[in-house]
């Protein structure tokens, strides 16, 4: 495949997998001694703050994204912490939670609806006011956003806040998906074989190496996976061949990426993900694997009751631990996701989500309610699209399956509907003690909100 004279990498493949790492680490023996909230800060004198947007990932900076599911942040903080949200409270949900004795006793809302601004942008504009407001609490602050980019720890700074984070350079090294893949390849974890291909400051026909390094790989496979090396959400991802390259070419270049990962498209078995947390005191803790759902290529869940084989579950948190490891030691902390695929070939790492996960709500979740985000039931994310209503709507259609704080095993919790009112938009937790009664909730639930079965 020599057909491009841009920058270009060639990534080879690892074989023999049991034997890639040091049978030294032990990663079974880590496990998480702590809440997610105390890996944060278990100092009782210091209050959380929690500004999640996503919008300050790579993928969303310079462009037109208002929404930034900032309100997901309301199941996740504990009663003495405090979350900040750029748009309006929706009162109907935090009662919701509120009565059932979860839930931030304080919140701070902008009441800024579509608003442009990143959330961390409001809070230094309006500094005075939300320091007002924090104030009135009297604790040091600990500032925690949803990835650590530089605008966010100015944030914290503004409100005289401690940063749960890191610098930009240290999560774009990780959250970089060609950095990462030298990452693996350095540590002697396998990868996938191919090409990146990034467009160098003398590049004058980067369409032209693209398309030529393209056909190159088309020679020898069938269809190949393309993606942008800092692309979030499903975004910059190309399933491409001889007979759509054309249709895809201008979507490439239109994404603004100037990286590219070109790579076999593979065979998957299945797509775990496993998540890690590194807390403020440098503690590594295992969060858990789950089973990632897709419809095609677009995530819509994670799934978690379906166990892995113990060489395959031991041979990823082999291979997490490490890199985990590597991050802590470089100044890493937060939460973090690495994506997989098992294929008849190998398991590979393919993304690091260095930063919160959409399932990391789901270990936030199973903490504040049972004392421990490693639930011994099942459990299973999925995101879906409904008619438009409002949180009360949704709950009455709910009925009985939503949690009530009774005991029942099994239920139904909600946690991300910023646009549930306009578009349909909902995220839900449903949490079983089976795989029996998941499935019979998942039904249950897809009925009640007339949704035709997932695959």
């Amino acid at each position: 495949m020599d057909g491009a004279s841009g920058s270009k990498r060639l990534i080879g493949n690892h074989t023999h997998q049991e034997d890639a790492l040091n049978s030294s680490v032990n990663s079974n023996a880590i496990a998480k001694s702590s809440s997610i909230l105390d890996l944060i800060s278990s100092n009782s004198d210091q209050v959380r703050v929690f500004a999640f947007d996503i919008r300050s990932q790579p993928h969303f900076q310079g462009k037109n994204t208002l929404e930034p599911w900032a309100s997901r942040a309301l199941a996740v903080a504990g009663s003495e912490d405090v979350v900040i949200i750029p748009g309006n409270l929706d009162a109907e949900y935090y009662d919701w939670l509120k009565n059932l004795g979860l839930g931030p006793q304080k919140v701070f809302a902008f009441n800024r609806e579509n608003e442009p601004a990143l959330l961390s942008e409001l809070i230094m504009q309006k500094a005075d006011e939300v320091r007002a407001f924090l104030a009135s609490i009297g604790k040091p602050l600990v500032f925690v956003p949803y990835y650590s980019a530089d605008v966010d720890k100015q944030a914290a700074s503004t409100i005289d806040a401690v940063f749960f984070g890191c610098d930009q350079s240290i999560t774009l090294k990780y959250f970089d998906k060609s950095t990462f893949k030298d990452l693996c390849q350095s540590l002697g974890i396998p990868t996938v074989p191919g090409t990146i291909l990034s467009k160098s400051s003398d590049s004058e026909d980067f369409e032209t190496e693209l398309r030529q390094e393209i056909l190159g790989w088309l020679r020898d496979y069938e269809t190949l996976m393309i993606r942008g090396a800092q692309g979030s959400v499903g975004s910059s991802l190309y399933k491409v061949n001889r007979s759509n390259l054309d249709t895809e070419m201008p979507k490439m270049l239109a994404s603004g990426e100037s990286c590219f990962l070109i790579e076999p498209f593979l065979k998957v078995i299945t797509s775990p993900n496993d998540q890690w947390m590194i807390g403020s005191n440098g503690e590594i803790a295992h969060l858990g694997i789950t089973c990632q759902l897709f419809n095609g290529l677009q995530h819509i869940g994670n799934v978690k009751g379906k166990p892995y084989s113990k060489r395959i579950e031991g041979l990823i948190r082999d291979y997490s631990f490490k890199i985990a490891q590597h991050m802590r030691d470089d100044g890493y902390l937060g939460i973090l996701g690495i994506d997989y695929i098992v294929t008849d070939q190998g398991i590979f790492p393919i993304e690091n989500n260095a930063r919160l996960n959409g399932s990391s709500f789901a270990f936030f979740i199973l903490d504040n309610l049972f004392g421990s985000s490693d639930y011994d039931g099942c459990w299973k994310v999925l995101r879906l699209k409904i008619e438009p209503c409002s949180f009360s709507t949704l709950r009455e259609k709910i009925g009985s399956l939503i949690y009530q704080g009774n005991g029942n095993p099994n239920f139904v919790f909600p946690y991300e509907f910023d646009t549930l009112g306009t578009q349909g938009d909902v995220t839900l937790l449903i949490v079983a003690e089976d795989l029996h009664h998941l499935e019979y909730v998942e039904k249950e639930l897809l009925s009640k909100l007339e949704i035709a079965a997932l695959n």
